[in-house]
């Protein structure tokens, strides 16, 4: 990585996480670099139909950045934008809007008017990347910037945390309390600048590149799947023009 050229690359390594508090899942509690996840509720029709349907109440994606870490170095990864194919993905059922535990789908719990969905990408896992490769310089006060909003964006999770920064007790942060947590976050950091020279003098980066039409890529697979998993994509969308020219031709040519 440390070698890598600027611009799109892929790069392959082992996943772990950049802050000291690891990530958890907000269903399950469990430890990942990355998840999704859903809460739906079965809605019953009473009409002629009789049928149910599930409407979704809560969804999240976790938006922290991923260290991916090789031989030479390492590189942090931004989920945003990114086509994401998680290490784990479960899907069970339960009777309250918050799973009390978890069930994997096989063999698990398929009854119930709630159905939970959590996608994850695992930590200390082989992890695949095809994005868009940069290098940023070292400049202390860009780094405090965008440590400050990764601490933000950590504590905005935390209810209790939240909590502590709810000055008048309403149950929501305003403007002016959230610039204190701003501030609170910002001294936070400037504490921990003494520690700012163990640091890589460069932060390698991988991102979407918003001026390309070039997939982004995070993946739990290694390429030789994805490669064989793109492969019959193709063969499928190649039968499909077939067949569909095919049809195209017999309704053209046997048309009264």
């Amino acid at each position: 990585m440390v070698s890598a050229h600027q611009g799109y690359i892929e790069i392959e390594g082992i996943t772990k996480n950049i802050d000291a508090s690891p990530l958890v899942s907000p269903l399950t509690g469990t430890a990942c670099v990355w998840y999704w996840v859903s809460v739906e509720h079965r809605e019953q029709s009473f009409g002629e139909s009789k049928r149910s349907d599930w409407r979704r109440i809560y969804q999240h994606e976790s938006d922290n950045l991923i260290a991916v870490e090789d031989a030479t170095g390492e590189c942090l990864v931004d989920p945003e934008s990114a086509s994401i194919r998680p290490n784990m993905r479960r899907q069970w059922y339960g009777a309250t809007e918050r799973p009390s535990g978890v069930t994997n789908s096989v063999g698990g719990h398929f009854f119930g008017d709630y159905r939970y969905t959590e996608k994850l990408l695992l930590p200390h896992r082989n992890l695949y990347v095809l994005g868009w490769f940069k290098t940023i310089a070292h400049d202390p006060y860009v780094v405090e910037n965008e440590s400050v909003a990764s601490l933000l964006r950590a504590w905005k999770h935390d209810p209790q945390m939240m909590k502590t920064f709810d000055l008048d007790g309403n149950g929501s942060i305003d403007s002016k309390e959230w610039d204190q947590a701003r501030e609170a976050g910002r001294q936070q950091i400037q504490a921990q600048q003494v520690k700012e020279l163990e640091r890589p003098q460069q932060t390698h980066l991988i991102t979407a590149n918003p001026q390309s039409r070039r997939p982004y890529i995070i993946s739990a697979d290694d390429q030789t799947v994805l490669a064989k998993r793109f492969r019959r994509w193709g063969y499928l969308l190649w039968a499909s023009s077939v067949l569909a020219f095919f049809f195209w031709v017999s309704a053209y040519y046997l048309r009264p």
